[in-house]
């Protein structure tokens, strides 16, 4: 009974100093955080010291990276590094240094190319790899015929070309970059196969727990038989750890589009080379969303 008395004497207390639970705060653009009543509790000019992750501090509203950089444990880097890509390599490697720089350091980063060697890590059969594929596609109510060259869904040769040039863990730029530089310019693209890797190879040691980013950086789409709507599609039914951005350079394609819907990535276009360093670094900073769910998308080639 005492304790009874207790309790109901500090919950008047309580009441008296005017505090109160479960009180709603909303945010100007300005980065003013005011209560339900008004109340300005705290604004820009005054949160410099304050711990960034508060509930009250303004920049985890207005400055949406310093959340979103928390919210994916790893990233990996998969780049085409195609004949058309040399413009775009050499200017990620100029921009790696800057990039870097926006990736917290609790981050782990890896990176990853494709299309670099016409042997590939399987060189048997080599000349007999590359061929004209014709495949008939329903697009709305209409039929298409879609013609490419690749290796009718085959892992040898040009289309195993993949390899990781730099493993997952806490960034270490030069290293980085010498990945980068460790391979030349290839031919095909093989780039169903190139994710495959990332996620049965790269990720297969690590939890299925943690949030990871895949940053696909690319000029165009498969070339090797394989259907990127379909992996995506695949992928997320077996896990719900893996988001894939697509940058898409030189292009204005939609046919990857379906690989950021169905894993809840984001899917971006740049077509100037001073503005590749912006959009990488916004993806790396941008937080993934909510999966499309039962997306009708049908990977049509380039």
């Amino acid at each position: 009974m005492i304790g009874k008395r207790v309790f109901i004497l500090l919950f008047i207390l309580l009441l008296a100093t005017g505090v109160s639970f479960g009180k709603k705060y909303t945010v100007n653009s300005s980065g003013t955080v005011k209560t339900d009543t008004g109340k300005i509790i705290t604004s820009p000019a005054n949160t410099i010291n304050q711990n960034p992750y508060s509930n009250y501090q303004t920049n985890t509203y207005v400055n949406t990276n310093q959340v979103n950089a928390t919210q994916v444990g790893i990233i990996e880097f998969v780049m085409d590094y195609s004949g058309s890509m040399s413009n775009w390599i050499e200017v990620a490697k100029r921009s790696m240094y800057y990039i870097a720089q926006q990736i917290p350091t609790n981050i782990l980063v890896g990176f990853r190319v494709f299309g670099h060697d016409n042997n590939g890590s399987n060189p048997a059969e080599t000349g007999s790899t590359l061929q004209e594929v014709k495949k008939i596609v329903k697009t709305g109510n209409k039929f298409k015929v879609v013609t490419t060259i690749g290796c009718v869904g085959k892992t040898y040769g040009a289309c195993s070309s993949t390899k990781q040039v730099s493993p997952i863990t806490q960034l270490n730029i030069n290293a980085l970059l010498s990945g980068m530089n460790s391979v030349k310019l290839g031919g095909s693209t093989p780039l169903v196969y190139a994710l495959d890797r990332t996620v049965n190879q790269d990720f297969v040691s690590l939890d299925k727990i943690t949030p990871k980013k895949i940053v696909l950086i690319t000029d165009g789409g498969e070339n090797c038989g394989g259907d990127p709507c379909a992996f995506a599609k695949k992928l997320m039914n077996s896990r719900n750890d893996v988001h894939i951005d697509v940058v898409l350079v030189s292009s204005n394609s939609k046919a990857l589009a379906c690989l950021a819907g169905a894993t809840g990535g984001h899917f971006y276009t740049v077509n100037d080379l001073s503005d590749f360093s912006t959009v990488i670094t916004t993806s790396i900073n941008t937080a993934p969303v909510e999966p499309v769910k039962n997306q009708s998308y049908e990977f049509i080639g380039e």
